[in-house]
């Protein structure tokens, strides 16, 4: 070693080999896809028409049971009659 001059840098080892290269992803529907627009139309018209329904009373004019309720007019004294 010399008092004021660089040691000798050894040199350095070779570059490893690079990696294969990646295989192509496969191909998505984009959004221009005929079959694409044809399922987000679909799914859009089934939520319209689920949107309707839900928001419909679906009991008849006698109630949920289907059969009259006898009309009641005493008060109720316990609970649960």
């Amino acid at each position: 070693m010399c008092l004021f001059s660089m040691p000798a840098m050894p040199a350095p080892p070779p570059m490893p080999p690079a990696p294969p290269a990646a295989p192509e992803p496969p191909v998505t529907p984009t959004q221009a896809d005929p079959a694409v627009k044809a399922a987000r139309d679909d799914a859009r018209r089934r939520a319209a028409g689920l949107q309707g329904y839900r928001s419909t009373v679906a009991t008849s004019g006698l109630g949920l049971g289907g059969a009259p309720q006898p009309l009641t007019t005493a008060l109720k004294t316990l609970l649960g009659q």
